[in-house]
């Protein structure tokens, strides 16, 4: 996506010169440049030996982190090979405008490596390293879990969800498929201030509100303010809960990945863009919110 991007902003006309008969790059020289400053910002892969090992550092039950631990293996590999991919079209194309070697298709192909986005180049460069830090930091923690999960970050966020509730799971001896979540909306969106991790469940932040906002002080959803058509949701408490039934007079807000809401549909009859949905508090009728558009999105399109 990054490199098909670069192509697809590449002038057509050949550059002129200026009054003072300085030449100006060619396209050509701008993407090379551009290219270099990719490659500089270009994360190293997440590997293995990187972990900080201390002796003293407590030791975990497997019953407690396999699922997640899983979960964190697993996204590790796919960023690890999406910044292989990256790395090698970026060469690859600083090779084919040098005519080292011929233009391929690969080049085109970005879109299919990486998680659905939105963003612009810059954008789409910037969050992919700040996704990455996300994951390196986690694989290196002493103690194994984060406080909070910055939920945008992950390839497959359902996945890691299914991991919550395995740990749950096999820590209280239940079936996982009597199993649900329910939720705990914080007064705050700042992920600074979350303090621990919580006994059960996971701390979720980084989630985009659409079509209403969260007051803070109430703890329900409200209309918008005029002028905002977006706000940062609060950090959310999903706690797996047995046998949960969701409440008819709260809203359940759909979460998508981004804000296009669409996508192929999987076996499930959802669409891949579709994550799940969140009972929120809200004192208007459901069907109000439903009109209005109201979701949950897991990133910006800037």
């Amino acid at each position: 996506m990054a490199l098909s991007t670069i192509l697809s902003i590449q002038p057509r006309e050949s550059a002129q010169t200026s009054d003072s008969e300085q030449k100006t790059k060619t396209p050509d020289e701008s993407v090379l440049e551009l290219c270099e400053i990719l490659a500089q910002k270009l994360p190293f892969q997440i590997k293995e030996q990187e972990k900080k090992k201390k002796q003293n550092a407590p030791q975990h039950t497997s019953s407690e982190i396999d699922s997640l631990k899983v979960c964190l293996n697993q996204e590790v590999q796919r960023f690890n090979k999406l910044l292989s991919v990256i790395g090698n079209s970026i060469k690859n194309l600083q090779a084919a405008i040098k005519g080292e070697v011929v233009m391929s298709a690969e080049l085109d192909k970005m879109a299919n490596r990486a998680y659905p986005s939105l963003k612009p180049l810059a954008s789409f460069y910037d969050d992919m390293i700040k996704r990455v830090n996300f994951f390196r930091d986690w694989f290196n923690l002493e103690f194994g879990y984060p406080k909070g999960y910055w939920i945008s970050a992950f390839f497959f966020p359902q996945g890691f969800l299914t991991s919550v509730l395995q740990t749950f799971a096999r820590k209280n001896q239940i079936a996982i498929d009597v199993l649900g979540f329910s939720f705990k909306f914080f007064n705050y969106v700042d992920s600074e201030m979350i303090t621990s991790t919580p006994e059960n469940g996971a701390y979720i932040y980084g989630l985009y509100v659409e079509g209403c906002r969260f007051d803070l002080n109430k703890g329900i959803i409200e209309d918008q303010l005029p002028g905002q058509t977006i706000y940062e949701a609060p950090i959310i408490h999903f706690i797996p809960t047995q046998d949960y039934k969701p409440n008819p007079n709260e809203y359940s807000m759909p979460l998508y990945k981004t804000s296009l809401r669409a996508g192929v549909l999987s076996t499930t009859g959802h669409s891949t863009n579709f994550i799940r949905a969140i009972e929120c508090p809200t004192k208007k009728n459901p069907d109000y919110w439903i009109l209005n558009g109201a979701a949950f999105t897991t990133q910006l399109n800037d």
